[in-house]
């Protein structure tokens, strides 16, 4: 598939602040691509580099083969949705998602058609002749998407769009959103800092912190094959042990201790000595105290929470150490209670081991091989 957005080694500053440090991203044509990280890590700043906002101070941007760095935003042909909507309160809904065409001097005739499509699209033709201060926060954010769409854009850049929406209409609204973008394949950039949310809707996602991209990947490998600490942290929940690594043989074969369980794993290269074992409450496995494997470490549940197909579990083991252990609700009567003691399978097949730092992966993880470097 040809690359529609070409970001080389671009750098971006804030006076004496590094906002943006050698991003390097290459985006597909008609891809939703995701921007996810906290508050501060440059998402923005990019995407307004993208739009022409900005105008970086290192690095090349490319629209397919055309170099961007100095084209206005107004040449870049581009559609934008902001996270408070940015549409004008003094024109109806039709003349807001007209406002782009007739700046572009199209004709009165195609304009109604075109609007009335865009429209359609978002399922507001109903509510053409109304203000503003008329709607909902949700028919806000679709006239404002109808406005991005109608001018049928190279290239949609949405910055936080659903922030300000409650919790289950992001949900209506993203896979509206997403069904929207794979209908027209329109290139779409989109920044969020809901990790759920990316998850949800992209085909990649590029994780950023501090100016830099972390990680860049399908959003199964970033769960599942996170490449340091950071990433493990920031996308979805996960369990921090500390471990200790032992070699058995040549062939990268290890232990590694947890908790006093003797796990076994293997290697990508040579490690002794301290480094942190990452699992997610899912893929943990609580069994019974009966089960005498060694490779099991005893706790007592403190809390469970249940949340209707699932139970978070709370488990503290006899160090003092406290883990979260998810298991699916089946029967009122298997509910575990607090105060239960259990044994936990860490389960090495699925768990993550970064060396001491958290910068780099040590174990054959199964989906390892399906990670995009950066």
């Amino acid at each position: 598939m040809q690359d529609h957005v070409k970001i080389k080694q671009i750098c971006k500053f804030f006076g004496d602040n590094k906002a943006l440090d050698d991003i390097n991203i290459n985006i597909k044509k008609g891809e939703f691509f995701t921007l996810l990280g906290p508050s501060g890590c440059g998402k923005t700043t990019l995407l307004r580099i993208l739009a022409g906002f900005y105008q970086q101070e290192e690095g090349n941007l490319f629209f397919e083969d055309s170099h961007m760095n100095n084209i206005p935003a107004h040449k870049r042909n581009i559609g934008m949705v902001f996270q408070n909507y940015a549409i004008f309160p003094h024109l109806t809904v039709f003349e807001n998602v007209a406002y782009g065409l007739k700046a572009r001097k199209i004709k009165k005739d195609e304009i109604k058609v075109k609007v009335t499509e865009a429209l359609d699209m978002v399922e507001l033709s109903h509510l053409k002749d109304r203000q503003p201060s008329q709607l909902s926060g949700g028919q806000q954010q679709r006239v404002a998407l109808a406005r991005a769409i109608v001018i049928h854009p190279g290239l949609l850049l949405m910055d936080e769009p659903l922030s300000n929406l409650d919790a289950k209409l992001r949900v209506k609204m993203r896979e509206d959103i997403r069904n929207l973008q794979k209908s027209l394949n329109i290139t779409t950039i989109y920044v969020t800092h809901d990790q759920e949310e990316a998850l949800a809707v992209s085909d990649r996602i590029a994780v950023m912190s501090e100016g830099k991209v972390q990680q860049i990947g399908k959003p199964h490998e970033i769960y599942l094959s996170p490449v340091n600490k950071f990433v493990a942290n920031f996308i979805g929940t996960t369990n921090f042990l500390d471990a200790e690594i032992e070699i058995i043989d040549s062939d990268k074969h290890a232990t590694v201790f947890v908790e006093g369980a003797a796990l076994k794993t293997k290697l990508f290269e040579s490690a002794y000595g301290k480094g942190i074992y990452s699992i997610r409450p899912e893929q943990i496995k609580i069994k019974e105290t009966g089960d005498a494997n060694s490779a099991l470490v005893e706790g007592e549940i403190v809390d469970a929470t249940f949340l209707g197909e699932s139970v978070v579990y709370k488990i503290r083991f006899t160090s003092g150490t406290l883990i979260s252990a998810h298991e699916h609700s089946i029967r009122y009567n298997m509910l575990r209670k607090i105060g239960d003691l259990v044994k936990v399978d860490l389960n090495p097949e699925e768990a993550v081991i970064f060396d001491e730092s958290g910068e780099e992966v040590l174990n054959e993880h199964k989906n390892t091989s399906l990670k995009e470097t950066v």
